[in-house]
């Protein structure tokens, strides 16, 4: 697996990996569930909720995420 530099940060294959396959499997039970994929809105919301979580879902060291910008 690699990992490279990214935006001040470090990313690899496995996270990037992980991340499609949740993604996927989100875009699925919206399917299921609404007949259509997320829109844009959705995402967002959907990861400012784990990402700007404050304890629960907890998943980014530091501050929680306080917002999301899909374009």
């Amino acid at each position: 697996m690699g990992w490279w530099k990214c935006d001040g940060g470090i990313i690899g294959d496995e996270p990037l990996d992980l991340l499609g396959d949740c993604a996927t499997a989100i875009a699925r039970a919206y399917e299921r569930a609404h007949g259509r994929m997320p829109t844009k809105r959705e995402w967002a919301a959907i990861l400012l909720k784990v990402l700007g979580a404050s304890d629960e879902y907890r998943v980014v060291e530091g501050e929680p995420v306080e917002r999301v910008s899909l374009e």
